[in-house]
C-alpha cells in the first residue's frame, strides 16, 4: 500500500506514485513522473519575455510577479507550501513564510485555502528542489530509473509524499454542521421519539442510483478505477448527497441533536472522499489520499452506531 507515513513509503520512486483501491495499485506511468519530469525542466527555461506568460505555473504572470516582487523561477517564492499565485488571490504575502504573512485587511478567521491540486503542487514542490539544486534532472524526455541522474531519489520522494500527505489530510476532514442547518425538535428524547427519528433517518437514506449496481462501496470504486470509468463513482456521490439533504430536512429531538449532526458530517466526508476519488485522473496524489481517509470514515461511522444505540439503551 502507498503510504504519506513520514518513515514508511514503499514506492521507490515518483514514476510509479498511483493509487492504492481494494489491494489494487494503479500505475501512472506517463502521469505524475512525466509531469514532474516537465516542471523541474521549464522552470530552468529562462524566464520569457512575455509578461502575459507564467513560466514557474504559479498562478502569477511575469508583470504580477514584479509588482508583488516575487521570483518568476520559483512557484512558492517564501517557501511556506503555498503557490505565490495562491496566496495573493487569497491575501497573504508570497514573501513571507507563514504563519503571519496574512496582508492587512485579510479576514485570517477563516482557514487558508488548500492548493487546488494536489498532484501539482506536489509537481511543484519537486521542480523546486530541481531548481535548488537538490536533485539533478534526467536527461531526455524518457523517464528512466537507472539513469545516474534521475531526480527519483528515495529520500527526497519520501519527504516530498510526507509533505504532501499532511496537506491533504486537511482536506478530509469531517466538517462541522451548524445548528441552522438542521430541524431541531424541543419534544423530549423518550424511547419513542427516538425510534421515530430512526425511521425517519433510514427513510431518509437514499440507495436511488448505487442500488442497481448491485456491488458494495468499495467494489465500485476499484472498478471505476480500473475502467477508467467514473459513472458508477457519480452514482455513489449522488445518493450520499441526496441522503445529506434528506436527513438534514426530518425532525430531530434536541438531546440527539449533536448525534445528527455527526451523522451528517460523516456523509459529507464519504462525498468528498469519493469527489476526490472521482476526479483520480486530474489529481491522482488527492485521490490516493481520499483512499487513506476511507476507512478512517468508516471507523468513524462504526462509532456513530454504537454512540446511537447506547443513547436507545438509555431509555
Amino acid at each position: 500500500m502507498i503510504s504519506f507515513n513520514k518513515n514508511k513509503v514503499v514506492v521507490p520512486a515518483v514514476l510509479i506514485l498511483g493509487i492504492f483501491i481494494g489491494g489494487v495499485v494503479v500505475l501512472r506511468t506517463q502521469g505524475i513522473g512525466a509531469q514532474i519530469l516537465s516542471e523541474g525542466k521549464k522552470i530552468f527555461v529562462p524566464v520569457a519575455s512575455d509578461s502575459e506568460a507564467d513560466p514557474d505555473n504559479d498562478g502569477l504572470k511575469n508583470w504580477e510577479e514584479k509588482i508583488h516582487k516575487t521570483d518568476a523561477r520559483n512557484p512558492d517564492t517564501d517557501g511556506d507550501g503555498y503557490l505565490d499565485g495562491e496566496e495573493t488571490a487569497s491575501g497573504y504575502d508570497p514573501t513571507i513564510p507563514a504563519p503571519g504573512d496574512a496582508l492587512e485587511g485579510t479576514d485570517t478567521s477563516q482557514p487558508r485555502p488548500l492548493p487546488k491540486n494536489l498532484t501539482d503542487q506536489l509537481a511543484q514542490t519537486m521542480a523546486q528542489k530541481v531548481l535548488s539544486g537538490e536533485i539533478t534532472p534526467t536527461q531526455g524526455d524518457k523517464l528512466n530509473l537507472d539513469d545516474p541522474n534521475s531526480p527519483y531519489n528515495q529520500e527526497i520522494m519520501q519527504e516530498a509524499l510526507y509533505q504532501a500527505g499532511q496537506t491533504a489530510e486537511k482536506y478530509f476532514i469531517a466538517p462541522q454542521i451548524p445548528d441552522s442547518e438542521i430541524i431541531i425538535s424541543q419534544a423530549l428524547a423518550t424511547k419513542d421519539a427516538l425510534y421515530l427519528y430512526l425511521e425517519q433517518s433510514g427513510k431518509a437514506m437514499s440507495y436511488e442510483r448505487s442500488k442497481q449496481l448491485n456491488q458494495s462501496e468499495l467494489a465500485i470504486i476499484k472498478d471505476a478505477i480500473d475502467a477508467n470509468n467514473t459513472k458508477n463513482i457519480e452514482a455513489l456521490l449522488g445518493d450520499y448527497q441526496d441522503t445529506i439533504k434528506n436527513l438534514k430536512t426530518i425532525s430531530v429531538p434536541s438531546g440527539i441533536a449533536d448525534l445528527h449532526k455527526r451523522q451528517i458530517a460523516i456523509f459529507q466526508l464519504d462525498a468528498n472522499i469519493l469527489e476526490s476519488v472521482k476526479n483520480f485522473q486530474n489529481d491522482p496524489v488527492k485521490a490516493m489520499a481520499a483512499m487513506e481517509a476511507y476507512p478512517k470514515a468508516l471507523e468513524m461511522l462504526q462509532k456513530w452506531q454504537e454512540d446511537f444505540m447506547a443513547e436507545l439503551e438509555i431509555y
